[in-house]
């Protein structure tokens, strides 16, 4: 055959060869659209109906986001999942922001709350996990009975989350809606946390409540071990409280709803000599005029067995918003302002309560916010030489220990503690009145010689250890509470 021949019957192959390529890179493209737009795919390979996974669609709950732009494949072929994950999105966000609408469990009209009952269907197919769950649930009802070489005062998980064995609450722990329900948190996990600027998972959040809220420095033990029965008992409850939430997923009553914009009153106009008005008002009659509550009932608000001053509920705002929410119990949003709550939360916190050693590394880059009225940054910052709302009781001569307050006490006119007042003296000071919880605790004892915000006192080996600076992540207790 002759050069020409031979370059003529090339060409014609090349020619068939470059269109079957094409065509090939054609189906490819429009299989990547089909599946972007969640329709089945082109050719064999796409999903027959009727095959494996027919019943992929139905499985997705009523009110499940799929996430992203995936979508469910149609009834009768595989689900497929989403191929763009949009991270974190809230369910029923609008109703935040409507009062206490959202308090309402049938509110939503993505996902709705709805109690889970702990029976057989419900528990875990092994043993050993079911065990776990309900231990998990007992821990949660009545931690300081339960674990009472870890817990430091006289607080249970159920005082702010709700149920377990409390009269006043209702329901299992975890599921009270009316207070801090834990139904569907444990999707958020892990999480960024700013007080130490790093993630923690679900047990490091649960051993930052025992350090801050249920005042571990001050027990036997201190914060017990990341790999602890308890703590992975605990983790395994709020894990099953949280089956059939989507992961990333935040349902609408997570979260307490804080102050912000107009609502939030600067830290040094917050008046706590009115709040201790409101507070008989309103509060007196469950946790008492000296703050300590009714045992086994209602829980002490601030004194020895309170929780410690590196609490979330030792913060202005936090701890407004959840009075706000949740106070009187079965009444949330009595308070009709934020106002109110703001100078009730105010008054609650310019009490004595104990001292978490480690509270002057909260927020070590930037400092504690405004709210963290018992921070001694803060405390500098917003021109004070103490915790602003002690010096406003002081000032008007209310006690800020677990003396009984009067109405006798609360001065006619209460305008005055409006004002900053951070140019008038005092007799006496905070450092002076705080709460030795860490004396003669373990083996150690404390030095009674220094006496400021920072403190020098050392909790007890076992806390000194899991605090000490360096530590592995997985070791130590994170903040929370």
């Amino acid at each position: 055959m002759s050069q020409g021949d031979s370059t003529l019957l090339l060409k014609p192959a090349l020619l068939l060869a470059g269109t079957v390529f094409a065509a090939i890179i054609l189906v490819f493209a429009l299989n990547g659209v089909l599946a972007y737009l969640g329709t089945g795919a082109v050719g064999p390979a796409g999903p027959q109906a009727g095959g494996a996974g027919a019943t992929g669609a139905t499985a997705t709950p009523q009110g499940a986001d799929t996430g992203g732009g995936g979508t469910a494949a149609a009834e009768g072929s595989v689900q497929k999942l989403p191929g763009d994950w949009s991270g974190s999105k809230w369910y029923n966000e609008d109703l935040r922001e409507q009062e206490f609408k959202y308090k309402d469990p049938k509110a939503g009209s993505e996902v709705q709350f709805q109690p889970k009952k702990m029976n057989n269907s419900t528990l875990p197919e092994n043993e050993n996990r079911r065990e776990l769950v309900r231990e998990g649930r007992k821990l949660f009802a009545n931690t300081s009975n339960e674990m009472p070489e870890h817990v430091g005062n006289d607080l249970s998980c159920a005082n702010c989350h709700g149920g377990g064995s409390l009269p006043t609450t209702t329901g299992m722990v975890g599921q009270d809606i009316d207070m801090i329900p834990l139904v569907g948190t444990a999707a958020g996990y892990p999480e960024w946390t700013g007080r130490t600027q790093r993630m923690r998972d679900m047990r490091q959040r649960i051993m930052g409540c025992f350090l801050r809220s249920m005042n571990a420095p001050g027990s036997e033990e201190g914060v017990p071990a990341y790999d602890s029965r308890e703590i992975q008992a605990m983790e395994s409850y709020m894990v099953w409280l949280n089956k059939g939430t989507p992961s990333e997923r935040v349902p609408y009553w997570r979260h307490i709803e804080k102050p912000e914009g107009d609502e939030k009153v600067p830290v040094s106009e917050v008046n706590p000599v009115r709040g201790a008005e409101l507070y008989l008002e309103n509060c007196a009659s469950c946790h008492g005029a000296n703050g300590q509550g009714v045992e086994g009932q209602y829980p002490p608000l601030w004194g020895e067995d309170s929780f410690n001053d590196g609490a979330g509920m030792g913060r202005m705002y936090t701890s407004a918003g959840f009075i706000r929410e949740s106070m009187p119990y079965g009444a949330g949003h009595t308070f009709s302002n934020w106002e109110d709550v703001q100078d009730v939360a105010g008054f609650m916190n310019a009490h004595k309560r104990p001292h978490l050693p480690r509270q002057p590394k909260d927020w070590a880059v930037a400092g504690a916010p405004d709210e963290g009225i018992y921070y001694n940054r803060t405390q500098q910052r917003l021109g004070y030489d103490m915790n602003p709302m002690t010096k406003k009781l002081m000032l008007a001569g209310i006690p800020i220990d677990d003396s009984e307050v009067t109405q006798e006490m609360i001065p006619e006119d209460t305008s005055r503690y409006e004002q900053p007042l951070r140019n008038e003296s005092v007799d006496g000071s905070w450092q002076t009145t705080w709460i030795r919880t860490y004396e003669n605790v373990g083996n150690e004892s404390a030095s009674n010689a220094t006496a400021s915000n920072q403190s020098a006192l050392e909790p007890q080996a076992a806390v000194s250890s899991a605090m000490r600076d360096g530590e592995s992540a997985e070791t130590r207790a994170d903040t929370a509470g």
